[in-house]
């Protein structure tokens, strides 16, 4: 079995470093000597697998030569993770053109980049056992926890919760996003920490970034809240399957409406939680994912 490496900027989002650790994760489950190379350094290695996650940011921010950059690509499998129709997507895309084939964690970028005529695959994410953090029988001490980047949109829907919220323990954590954001960033909490945080917290609020309608699936924020046992609320979303809108996440056009009724029900949220837990976990783990395409590379 080929050996696995996992490259991710060293000063890049420390959303990507979570992703690679994941990927590290379920490549060792799965029988693969895996390395997470976070610390510099191209893909060079022909005789390894070798994945880039987030391939913008690791060429961008790695300081590389044009040459050093077409070499590793041609090495290696981007893992791509933005949404299309923004400018990290776009860039993400003109750095894999000189790979023979690419993975995106939410099938709207795979399709968006086979029309542009990129060899892309799905990597669907899911849980790893690291992520569950849960306590048995430990009351959840934050009802609603929001967990984004600041737009303009997300503000507005924050904002028509307060009449309904004021008196709850709700935890918003925003933050800019016009530069990568990693660990120390007021407010924000990544790896262990984060897990941690989920797993005291009743419902994860997923409000979207624009008005694209139906809106795109956040895979790696909702796995991370379900492995936790957390019940994910979400504006209307589209490619989550094989999840459940209804029974493994709660679907809501208006969230005004729907967060108020599932706080005052901690039973109905607690069991979309926990069936959230065992579907990311057991049904759908990460290594259900990944194995069948590091099969394909192999």
């Amino acid at each position: 079995m080929r050996p696995l490496n996992v490259f991710v900027a060293p000063t890049g989002n420390a959303f990507m470093g979570d992703i690679a650790t994941w990927i590290v994760e379920a490549g060792t489950l799965l029988g693969h000597r895996s390395t997470l190379h976070d610390r510099g350094g191209c893909p060079h290695d022909e005789a390894a697998i070798n994945l880039v996650v987030a391939p913008h940011e690791f060429y961008l921010l790695g300081g590389f030569t044009d040459r050093q950059i077409d070499d590793a690509a041609r090495t290696s499998v981007p893992i791509c993770t933005e949404q299309p129709g923004t400018p990290w997507f776009d860039v993400s895309r003109l750095f894999c053109s000189a790979s023979r084939t690419v993975f995106d964690i939410n099938l709207h970028g795979v399709e968006a980049l086979r029309r542009h005529g990129v060899d892309a695959h799905h990597l669907r994410l899911g849980g790893v056992p690291s992520m569950d953090q849960r306590v048995a029988d430990r009351r959840r001490r934050t009802e609603l926890l929001f967990l984004g980047g600041r737009t303009d949109r997300r503000s507005r829907r924050l904002a028509e919760l307060a009449p309904v919220l004021w008196d709850r323990s709700v935890d918003l954590r925003l933050f800019s996003f016009n530069r990568p954001v990693h660990d120390g960033v007021d407010g924000l909490v990544f790896g262990r920490r984060k897990y941690e945080l989920l797993a005291d917290t009743m419902a994860l609020l997923n409000l979207h970034r624009d008005d694209t309608v139906p809106g795109y699936f956040e895979w790696a924020r909702m796995i991370e809240a379900m492995a936790n046992g957390c019940c994910v609320v979400t504006e209307p979303s589209a490619d989550f399957e094989p999840l459940e809108a209804g029974v493994h996440f709660v679907e809501a056009d208006r969230p005004v409406e729907i967060v108020p009724m599932l706080l005052d029900d901690p039973q109905r949220a607690e069991a979309i939680g926990q069936r959230a837990a065992e579907a990311v976990l057991e049904q759908y783990p990460l290594t259900a994912g990944l194995e069948p395409l590091l099969a394909r590379l192999e």
